[in-house]
């Protein structure tokens, strides 16, 4: 059976610290044919230095600074994969996550995209605690529990390429909750999948941008979200 091409963008800012397990993480996947972007938004910590060794196995991008949404669509206009996954570089795949979520997504040509559920872990690597992440096979009730909050993490994703040129990529404008946006356009036009399995390590350090959430972003979501789905939402 002919594998597709999954790709991998990493986009990177001054995280030269936690890096390497990123890349690890992807590198030991067991599935076969994966493409690894890793899109230094202008960092200034040795970035560039620390991923030499793994060049022959990544491609390696640097841009000036632009934030996180910038450094994504980067990495998207760069691939080439029937799959995307965006992985943050101070978080780490766990186990088969690709292979069984591009499982998931074959077997479905209906599914835009698919999370998992994870693992929340501290700076050095320690687990802490598990998140089983809700899911409602429901596309109504889905959108209506996402209108509470966004409780889909963006590195646990898989997205469909073919879905992501339809509905277009991140919104550059919304430094935070551009997740958020882009999983509202896509439950507009395409179902989506799950897999209870906690398949990320997301790290908590303390600097993550969650820490300080911009509730102006996630306002401007939800108001876009309703005019998305007016027939569920007012």
């Amino acid at each position: 059976m002919l594998m597709p091409t999954v790709s991998v963008v990493i986009p990177t800012y001054n995280h030269a610290r936690y890096l390497p397990y990123a890349l690890d993480s992807v590198i030991d996947q067991n599935y076969p044919n994966l493409e690894v972007f890793v899109i230094d938004d202008g960092s200034t910590d040795g970035t560039a230095e620390l991923v030499k060794p793994y060049r022959s196995k990544i491609n390696y991008v640097y841009k000036g600074n632009g934030g996180t949404p910038s450094a994504l669509n980067l990495g998207l206009s760069l691939v080439t994969g029937k799959y995307v996954c965006w992985l943050s570089a101070d978080d780490v795949l766990i186990g088969d996550k690709v292979s069984k979520q591009v499982g998931l997504m074959e077997r479905d040509p209906s599914l835009g995209f698919s999370y998992t559920s994870f693992v929340v872990i501290d700076a050095n690597g320690v687990k802490q605690y598990e998140v089983n992440s809700p899911y409602f096979p429901n596309k109504k009730e889905m959108v209506k529990k996402l209108m509470e909050g966004c409780f889909i993490n963006g590195s646990s994703v898989m997205m469909r390429s073919s879905a992501l040129k339809i509905i277009g990529y991140f919104d550059v404008n919304l430094p935070q909750a551009h997740d958020y946006d882009l999983w509202f356009r896509f439950l507009r036009h395409y179902s989506c999948g799950f897999l209870e399995e906690p398949l990320l390590a997301y790290r908590w350090h303390g600097e993550n941008m969650s820490q300080n959430p911009n509730e102006a972003c996630s306002l401007i979501v939800k108001e876009r979200a309703k005019r998305l789905f007016p027939e569920c939402l007012n």
